[in-house]
């Protein structure tokens, strides 16, 4: 049986290390003013804040606030706690066959003065997994409370072991005196256990429970169930076909069209009785130029009780703009309820922003890895892995951004060879550049991606592939987006063969290109070196006869396992193989082999 596979794992979370690195900076030349106590109500659907929680209402950085995790949230953005700390790397003290606590979602200190009539609750949506992965029955979500007076307490929690694509409501009356008090705090925290899986570049982000919407406030009951708001759950996304971000340059000088021309809301009620008028407007703003802004203000739709709508509206908006080698859109989206002010602690919900980005480079994901992708398994070592991508217009290719996850203690980190191929009708052909001594790192860009510049400016003019072949058996762990579905340009070759990816999703790998003044630029010409294999059917030893030595040759038996590699320039003991066929594949920095078969013979 083939042990070697494609595989599709849990992820950490590169864009969280990133950014801690960036605000741990800040906050460190500062002294941290203290939080004041906090009166009701409280209420937090993390739709204002961005990677960490609201400082003004919570204490740590330890819950990661994003907009992916969650599965049909009750408002667009979620917290999450996980397996991973506040700097993005994977908890190193967790056990694999019993759960520690990993993540706290803590709030500040909030006067609770009051008396049990009063009728006090705190409530909170949760989820186990949504699009990440799901909590091991061993693994929990706990809740618990603290007066000044009094250590942690547990009051309420939930077992993993189930996958869930709904929200459910926790609903928890507060009646102990002894957290009727100013100085009440509450905190939620996770049990979470690291994949007990042998391989170690498959062990990453795990254990993921996804909160949302936490309110406390005083007259309330156990009827309090809703949470009678509209709201965004989702923002509208690339309004370009096929594509998250494309070149400046490309777009402006390519002839077709690659813009939809609309836009798509999408939004619920949580109201349990009332039909709500709602008027939906949109603001499309050209950030760096000086286009005038484009609005669309006047559209108004009922909304049925615990209704979810997706209405797309035709937005003839074509992206112009001066500005000479990038552009930037927002498409900022509204929500209106009229009379609703009731409504004002939710208002950060009704708006919906997405950043149209025009750089230098080609992207099919959204930015957001919330899985790892790479081949994995036994005889796996010198596999290759290829994304394909045709270019609006012909320029030079300058390198490739690429987004890693980090697993524990870095195992993923292995030696690759970059490589980009022609096409072949259909699937990579021949190799037109490779680099050696290339390993997955940790970038120190906001996004997340580290960038490879490539020795060389290649001339691209038509479709090419980008990716790796890779050393070691290891998987690589590249980041792969759930949200845009590119998988149908992936592909991967283990035994001589290419196959097409059987997931759906897009791969978080980003060709990167120049502004060519002129077309008096090195065109790689593609170097087709023939070989021979000698003797062959061989019983002994074998040597490849080629004019140009390879870098390296790798023997493959048919179930795509490596048997041997070797130096190009000598001659590789195969005597002790099983007489049968086998699969011979040279490697070089500069030229082109075909894989061929060899016989042995005993």
């Amino acid at each position: 049986m083939l042990n070697a596979q494609e595989v599709l794992i849990d992820c950490g979370n590169q864009q969280l290390k990133n950014y801690s690195e960036k605000y741990y900076a800040v906050i460190s030349n500062r002294h941290t003013k203290a939080i004041d106590t906090l009166d009701l109500p409280f209420f937090d659907d993390f739709s204002k804040s961005f990677i960490y929680p609201d400082s003004t209402k919570w204490i740590d950085k330890f819950a990661y606030i994003n907009k992916d995790y969650a599965v049909n949230p009750i408002s667009m953005g979620a917290a999450s706690l996980d397996a991973i700390d506040n700097f993005g790397a994977v908890y190193t003290h967790l056990p694999s066959l019993s759960s520690s606590i990993a993540d706290y979602l803590t709030s500040a200190p909030i006067n609770l003065g009051l008396s049990v009539a009063d009728s006090l609750y705190l409530s909170f949506y949760y989820q186990a997994g949504g699009n990440g992965n799901s909590p091991e029955v061993r693994d929990s979500l706990v809740l618990q409370f603290k007066s000044p007076s009094t250590d942690w307490k547990s009051v309420w929690n939930a077992p993993g072991g189930e996958a869930m694509d709904t929200f459910k409501l926790a609903l928890i009356p507060i009646i102990d005196p002894t957290y009727l008090v100013k100085g009440f705090q509450f905190r939620l925290l996770n049990y979470a256990s690291i994949s007990s899986n042998y391989e170690p570049s498959w062990v990453s982000n795990t254990d993921i429970w996804n909160i949302d919407f936490v309110k406390l406030d005083k007259n309330r009951s156990w009827d309090d169930t809703l949470a009678n708001d509209v709201a965004f759950i989702k923002d509208f996304g690339s309004k370009l076909i096929g594509w998250e971000a494309v070149p400046w340059n490309h777009f402006k000088d390519y002839t077709g069209n690659i813009v939809n021309d609309s836009i798509t809301f999408t939004y619920k009620s949580t109201y349990g009785v009332d039909v709500m008028n709602v008027n939906r407007r949109v603001i499309i703003t050209d950030i760096y130029g000086d286009t005038p802004t484009y609005s669309m203000l006047e559209d108004n739709e009922n909304i049925e009780p615990l209704q979810t709508i997706e209405y797309t509206r035709a937005i003839p908006y074509n992206f112009t703009s001066n500005t000479e080698d990038s552009a930037r859109f927002l498409l900022k989206g509204y929500l209106k309820i009229d009379g609703a002010e009731d409504l004002s602690i939710y208002r950060w919900n009704d708006t919906s922003y997405y950043y149209q980005d025009f750089n230098n480079y080609y992207a099919y994901d959204d930015g957001s890895a919330e899985r790892g992708y790479g081949i994995s398994g036994q005889g796996t070592a010198y596999s290759s892995l290829a994304c394909k991508f045709t270019p609006l217009k012909a320029d030079i290719l300058k390198g490739v951004y690429i987004y890693f996850n980090q697993t524990l203690n870095e195992a993923n980190r292995k030696y690759f060879y970059l490589t980009i191929w022609s096409d072949n009708d259909g699937i990579p052909g021949d190799t037109i550049f490779q680099k050696i001594g290339v390993k997955p790192y940790y970038s120190d860009q906001t996004n997340g991606f580290l960038y490879y510049s490539l020795d060389t400016s290649i001339y691209i003019d038509t479709t090419f592939y980008i990716g790796w072949i890779k050393t070691t058996d290891d998987m690589l762990n590249c980041g792969y987006d759930l949200n845009n579905d590119a998988g149908s340009k992936v592909f991967y070759n283990v035994s001589g063969e290419w196959q097409a990816s059987a997931y759906n999703g897009a791969m978080m790998i980003r060709p990167v290109f120049g502004y060519a003044k002129s077309r008096a630029v090195y065109k790689p010409e593609i170097v087709k070196s023939e070989y021979d294999i000698y003797p062959n059917p061989a019983s002994d030893y074998v040597k490849i006869l080629s004019e140009i030595p390879p870098k390296f040759v790798a023997i493959y038996d048919a179930t795509g396992r490596l048997v041997r590699q070797f130096n190009g320039r000598e001659d590789v003991f195969v005597g002790d193989l099983e007489q049968g066929t086998y699969f011979i594949r040279p490697v070089s920095e500069a030229s082109s082999f075909k894989t061929k078969k060899i016989l042995i013979l005993r």
